[in-house]
């Protein structure tokens, strides 16, 4: 963490800071942490173009007094400027409301659902859910997806695969650590950007963000892995041929035997002529 480097928002907008305005025909990704708006936690939400690798954070958004059904409304706006960003929202309790609100009533198309498969958790999904598998319009995080997130996120950061670009994010990183079998902000400090990272994190994982993305984290970096495993292998310095030290010898007529290609095959010479009288 001591080598991330925060830097001053292009823009601002209320409760928006801008580092890079959306490019056309990139790709943008959205993770919201929705909170009840009562001057405690904060309802945030980081943006991500995730065209390429390192993806990078582009803007974020945090505000601890705008209401749950408000929300929507500001995240329907950013996602839209965002070539129609795919939107993640946690739904653990609060968020519920605001994916239900993005979903039936503003009709956000790239709302991401997910699939509640028993013991396999939570899957993104296409939209569609098979059988008994109930459909989710957002992620419940739970023990296992949470351990998941903060894995990949500490994987994404430390291999320099995630550009962070917000000082509240960074900050929030500082003081997010370990308690029991869980991650959750230090007493005293908050965690809901930091919390939008390990959703990120956790769907960097997921099939479908492969595919949509079309670019897969883990093969780049055991694509990285393999490369320097390779330069590692490459030999230099000097090889000892086991000839350098010999020294040509002369037999018991005092011919000298050499070693030398060259006098050895004199024939390698084109211009040695042969003598046809023999």
């Amino acid at each position: 963490l001591a080598s991330l480097h925060w830097k001053e928002p292009i823009a601002r907008n209320e409760c928006m800071d801008i580092f890079e305005h959306p490019v056309p025909k990139h790709t943008y990704v959205l993770t919201a942490d929705v909170s009840e708006g009562q001057g405690l936690d904060y309802s945030s939400f980081s943006i991500f173009d995730v065209t390429e690798i390192p993806y990078r954070q582009v803007a974020k958004y945090r505000n601890n007094e705008i209401s749950p059904m408000l929300l929507p409304a500001v995240i329907y706006s950013a996602a839209r400027q965002y070539n129609e960003a795919f939107v993640l929202i946690e739904i653990n309790s609060i968020g519920l409301q605001v994916a239900d609100i993005l979903h039936y009533e503003l009709a956000y198309e790239n709302l991401l659902k997910f699939q509640i498969k028993g013991k396999q958790g939570m899957q993104a999904s296409g939209g569609f859910a098979a059988g008994k598998n109930k459909l989710a319009f957002g992620l419940r995080i739970t023990a296992q997806s949470k351990m998941i997130g903060c894995a990949n996120l500490k994987t994404l950061v430390e291999n320099d695969k995630l550009i962070l670009n917000d000082e509240d994010t960074i900050t929030e990183l500082f003081s997010f650590s370990a308690n029991k079998k869980t991650f959750m902000a230090e007493e005293g400090s908050n965690d809901d950007l930091a919390m939008t990272l390990v959703h990120f994190g956790w769907l960097t994982a997921q099939k479908l963000f492969k595919e949509t993305v079309s670019n897969d984290i883990r093969y780049a970096l055991q694509k990285e892995i393999s490369y320097l495993q390779d330069v590692d292998n490459v030999p230099f310095g000097f090889i000892d041929n086991g000839l350098d030290d010999i020294v040509d010898e002369k037999d018991a007529d005092g011919d000298r035997w050499v070693r030398e290609r060259e006098q050895l095959y004199p024939f390698d010479d084109l211009n040695y002529k042969w003598d046809t009288r023999l």
